[in-house]
């Protein structure tokens, strides 16, 4: 071969190019793979950090579902309570409802909202809210689905202290007169040692006294020379302010039938007599006015806020309208022959029935059980146990009979707490359009030794009351015209508060311990009538006024959770 024949064979480059190409390719193959592998790679971070954007918005929603929820004026008054909100996130998801705890804000996503108060852990009176959410959303990557909660801190904060007036639940109150009789009369023998205050003329029966302080808008009259406002061994003494005058006496004094009338009104010893024994460090003045009086000054009919228009500043209708359960908010669970709070939704004066929209009585103790329970309260009845539950602030727009179904004392109890103490007390509030007759019951907070009757000595109204209001009078429920409660005539007993905008007549022989209020009439007591109970600090929010007082702060205090 010659050397130019071998030159061309190896010169010859045919096919480099293709291996060449090979290579290129399979460079370019490799790279394409790695950018498609970061970039799926970076889209699934991308839609996982998107998913947890999501699910932290979710659950940031669900705290402001909970905040929304506390600051709703309807819900002002139970703000010390967990009656408002779910308190776990089981209690949420059974709750189910976009109100009170779990929902689907996208399609695959669960959202759930619920709230504690450290009042319900008998922390005192801070009512600070810890409030949860938590969304759950799927897993873009098909992976566990991701979970964010979200926790804040709301401030609630109790109406100004000078709202909450309790002088006149420290008293028997009985403001009608003066007319030309008498108008409150003590009965024979009973010994009353709370305020007394009475705008008309104040009569006492037989051997009747008061070791408290008094005022008498019209005349004294005592009938016999053992009825008296104090004693010589005792007489009256200011309980808010030693030394300042504890009696008002606005007419004359008059002992027995025939005997000569003082006026104005003179202390013992005096001839004639009359039966008045003051203690204080200047002069007497029967006609001192009320406002210079320290137990009285504070003393007025309560503001009652029934239903829609009957209360100044109140924008929601009353407790009629706010109650729970009541006309407006219905049993959510319930068993038995449960209340008709309403036959529709108008508070009865308001559609011309002064006595309510419900023609029939409610027995609240009849032979057999019922439950009726809602978010913010509960009222029902054990027959086997004779337990009545009343808890929270109910609305009957109608009238309420408590008859006797078995001579043992029934005791009350409020079914949000499992112990009544004086910073989270056990109360619950009756509201009645129409009247209230109780008959034959022996109703109380608690029960004595020999479960007979009321425990009249150690009942402790600040741990534990229930309070009954009346709007109408009469000519119904056995309850005589002019009247909005009645307690007996016989054998009845009952333990809490008393209010009707008319007469409240307990009966010669009914027993009651607990504040009598009249709004506008008088305070009739039978010769069983305690006459004495513990002094009261405290009391539910909804016999203060309008059904609008708790106020909270924007949240505070965000913490943040979860994968």
């Amino acid at each position: 071969m010659t050397r130019n024949a071998f030159s061309r064979q190896f010169a010859d480059e045919r096919g480099q190019s293709l291996v060449l190409a090979l290579l290129v390719l399979t460079v370019l193959a490799v790279s394409l793979g790695s950018v498609i592998f970061f970039t799926a790679g970076n889209q699934r971070n991308s839609n996982i950090q998107k998913a947890q954007q999501v699910a932290t918005s979710l659950a940031e929603a669900g705290v402001n579902n909970a905040v929304s929820i506390m600051a709703n004026p309807a819900n002002a008054n139970y703000l010390t309570t967990s009656a408002v909100l779910p308190i776990s996130e089981a209690a949420a998801i059974a709750a189910g409802d976009t109100k009170t705890g779990a929902t689907a804000y996208q399609t695959g996503t669960t959202v759930t909202w619920w709230g504690n108060c450290d009042f319900d852990c008998g922390n005192g009176s801070t009512w600070l809210w810890t409030l949860t959410g938590k969304a759950t959303v799927p897993n873009p990557s098909g992976g566990a689905a991701i979970v964010k909660t979200v926790t804040a801190q709301v401030q609630v904060h109790a109406p100004v202290p000078g709202n909450l007036k309790v002088g006149v639940w420290n008293t028997i109150y009985s403001p009608f007169g003066p007319s030309a009789g008498c108008d409150t009369t003590v009965a024979q023998g009973v010994n009353m040692s709370v305020p007394l205050y009475v705008g008309g003329n104040l009569c006492f029966a037989n051997n009747a006294a008061v070791s408290a302080p008094v005022y008498v808008g019209g005349y004294f009259y005592a009938n016999n020379k053992q009825a008296s406002i104090g004693t010589s061994s005792k007489p009256i003494t200011s309980t808010a302010q030693p030394g300042a005058n504890p009696v008002h006496i606005g007419s004359y004094c008059q002992v027995q039938n025939g005997g000569t009338q003082v006026n104005p009104c003179a202390l013992e010893p005096h001839n004639p007599s009359t039966n008045v024994f003051v203690n204080m460090s200047g002069p007497w003045d029967p006609h001192v006015l009320q406002a210079n009086m320290p137990d009285f000054k504070d003393v007025t009919a309560p503001q009652i806020c029934w239903g829609p228009g009957s209360c100044a500043g109140d924008p929601l209708g009353g407790w009629y309208s706010i109650a729970s359960p009541g006309p407006l908010h219905p049993c959510q669970v319930s068993a038995g022959a449960v209340p008709t709070f309403d036959t529709d939704t108008t508070f009865g004066p308001l559609e011309g029935q002064p006595g309510g929209s419900v023609p029939t009585v409610f027995q609240l103790t009849p032979p057999t059980s019922y439950t009726c329970r809602t978010a913010q309260g509960e009222l029902s009845w054990n027959a086997a146990t004779r337990v009545l539950t009343v808890y929270g602030t109910i609305f009957i727009d109608g009238s309420i009979l408590a008859s006797n179904s078995n001579n043992a004392p029934i005791t009350y109890s409020s079914g949000g707490w499992s112990t009544c103490t004086t910073t989270v007390p056990c109360d619950g509030v009756i509201y009645a359009t129409g009247t209230v007759y109780i008959n034959g019951e022996r109703l109380c907070a608690l029960a004595n030794a020999g479960n007979t009757d009321c425990d009249w000595a150690n009942w402790n109204p600040n741990k534990k009351i229930l309070i009954f209001l009346a709007h109408y009078q009469g000519t119904q429920t056995g309850v005589s015209a002019g009247q909005g409660i009645v307690a007996g005539p016989s054998q009845t007993s009952f333990q809490g508060g008393l209010y009707a905008d008319y007469q409240i007549n307990t009966g010669q022989g009914a027993a009651t311990q607990g504040p009598l209020v009249s709004g506008t009439q008088t305070v009739v007591t039978g010769q069983q009538f305690q006459g004495s109970f513990p002094a009261i600090n405290i009391l539910p929010i909804s016999i203060q006024g309008p059904p609008q007082a708790f106020w909270i702060d924007p949240p505070k205090n965000f913490t943040y959770s979860g994968g």
